[in-house]
């Protein structure tokens, strides 16, 4: 795809092989990964270790989870990746599936900064505003 996308990505199909070691690979010791506000333990999350902690505890709610790649776009050092969640909750039992989207910034090759959204049209209009990349 794109020397800038490609261990985003990776990132992804790690996670959904519940390795949290090779999801974590792409980013900083010192990323920032901000969880959208919308979400039960919303809020920004500082360096690997607290992002670490986050994704376990995220995993441990699913008995089943899928995150399908639906599009990836890049802009300057920006990814912005579209998802659509598919997952099984460990205690309920209960299917769900949303769609959502994270906006990676790179530096150096690595993820400083992940920012959450919640609706992926919030997060093409940012990217878009961010990047001054408009939709035809």
């Amino acid at each position: 795809m794109d020397e800038l996308a490609d261990p985003v990505l990776a990132s992804y199909r790690a996670l959904n092989e519940r390795d949290i070691e090779g999801a974590l690979a792409p980013l900083d010791e010192h990323a920032v990964w901000q969880e959208s506000a919308e979400l039960p333990g919303g809020g920004e999350l500082r360096g690997k270790d607290a992002i670490k902690a986050f994704l376990r505890e995220f995993l441990d709610t699913w008995s089943d989870f899928r995150q399908e790649i639906e599009e990836t776009r890049v802009a300057g050092n920006r990814v912005l990746v579209l998802l659509h969640m598919r997952a099984v909750g460990r205690t309920s039992g209960i299917a769900t599936e949303t769609r959502y989207a994270h906006s990676w910034t790179m530096q150096g090759g690595r993820g400083v900064l992940v920012e959450a959204y919640r609706d992926q049209e919030s997060a093409v209009r940012a990217f878009e505003d961010a990047s001054g990349a408009a939709t035809p």
